[in-house]
């Protein structure tokens, strides 16, 4: 009886400490702030990208915070280890050319939402993919 419920009690402690709100996969578009405010999602024009937003289907968009640098080094391993796409960015390689790539195109991101401080409104992007690469071919057989 004393192993469940101190097993109990661990289990609760090593829940409440972790970060409950892990990394989301969401999917949207990488756009310019006054292209997602004025709904021009598919014609968004190249001086209106900075600021870049992430403009999800429900017409939500999220200031982008790079968060690549900062991830740990087990889960960059992780990441690292798996083969490398060329239209996937994760540590050093999600930088602001990596955004400039996606801009406009069709993109997942794993991330997490903030809502406190001076970050709120903003998403923390740790991993981008780029969904339809443009030059991307496709030949059928008929």
């Amino acid at each position: 009886m004393k192993n469940k419920i101190l097993l109990w009690l661990v289990t609760l402690t090593v829940t409440f400490s972790l970060d409950l709100a892990l990394a989301d996969t969401m999917k949207g578009r990488i756009l310019g702030e006054k292209c997602a405010q004025t709904g021009k999602i598919g014609e968004c024009y190249l001086q209106w990208a900075d600021p870049m937003v992430f403009w999800t289907q429900e017409g939500d968009y999220f200031h982008i915070k790079l968060a690549g640098k900062n991830l740990d080094k087990a889960s960059l391993d992780k990441q690292l280890g798996q083969e490398k796409d060329p239209n996937t960015f994760v540590g050093k390689d999600l930088d602001q050319v990596a955004l400039d790539k996606a801009f406009g195109l069709e993109v997942e991101l794993e991330g997490k939402v903030l809502d406190q401080g001076k970050d709120k409104g903003k998403i923390e992007v740790a991993k981008l993919t780029i969904l339809n690469p443009p030059g991307k071919k496709e030949f059928f057989k008929g």
